[in-house]
Order: structure tokens, then sequence, then C-alpha cells
């Protein structure tokens, strides 16, 4: 009986390396990310990013007190005032709130909410704006003066 026991766990042992991997369990040979990575936004050019503002039309809806664009074409506001303190939020989440735009708010007015109250009235860039636009424009925010939140 001894020898029995002994056959069957060979048998199952056997039939587990037989089977595929489970899912999500590592192959060799197969990408693994560091440990401690984390995304960061690599620093743009400030002066390309005001022009990618400037080509994007984002005055239209924002506005950027001292920055020269064009008066707004908006009746005054769509969008928030970007200088107060848009300059002291991460890059990383100036450039989410640019790429997907209805999926946080960085402030409370309702007035820039969306009809489900939740999400932004921002329209969809990720068709127009290349990656160095959107890299330079969040260089472009975060270099706008500071002020209260």
């Amino acid at each position: 009986m001894h020898h029995a026991i002994r056959i069957a766990g060979l048998a199952a042992a056997l039939l587990l390396l037989a089977l595929p991997p489970a899912q999500g369990a590592e192959k060799a040979g197969a990408p693994r990310l560091p440990k401690g990575w984390k995304f960061t936004l690599p620093a743009g050019d400030a002066e390309a990013g005001k022009a990618a503002f400037q080509k994007m039309e984002c005055y239209s809806c924002h506005t950027v007190p001292g920055a020269d664009f064009p008066q707004a074409r908006s009746a005054g506001g769509i969008g928030p005032n970007l200088v107060p303190a848009y300059s002291k939020l991460p890059r990383e989440f100036l450039a989410e709130s640019v790429i997907d735009s209805h999926k946080y708010i960085a402030g409370t007015l309702e007035k820039y909410q969306g009809l489900d109250k939740v999400s932004s009235k921002m329209g969809d860039y990720s068709g127009i704006m290349s990656v160095r636009e959107l890299i330079d424009l969040v260089e472009f925010l975060k270099h706008l003066p500071a002020g209260a939140p």
C-alpha cells in the first residue's frame, strides 16, 4: 500500500508538470518590471508647450492670465483658470488630465463637469496631440505662476 501511495503521488506530480502554467505565472524570459518602478513623465520644453497650448486652442476654454493668448472665444471659462494652482499638481496628473480628461476633475466647480456630473467637459485630444506636445504642454503648465489653491 505504501508503494501505491508513492506511485499516486508521482503520477500527480507528473500530471502537474504536464499542465500549462497557470495564468499569470511567469515564463522564462518574460519581461519583468524593475523593483520599485514607477512611471514618471519626462521634463519637456515650456516654450514648446505654450506653442502646443496655442495650437490646440486650449485658451478657448482655459484662461492663463499674462500668457498673451488670443482672447478666449468661449463665454467665460468652460474650463478653469490654470494659473492659481495647476502648476502645483504632479506632471503625471496633468498629463492624465489631458489624455483622459473625463476620469478626474482637479477642481470641484460644478460648471466644469460633464452631463454625468463627474467627468470633465474637456474634449479628447488624443488623436491630434503628439506625445512630445503632451510632454511640453505639461511643462508649460508646471511653469505657470503658482497661487493659492
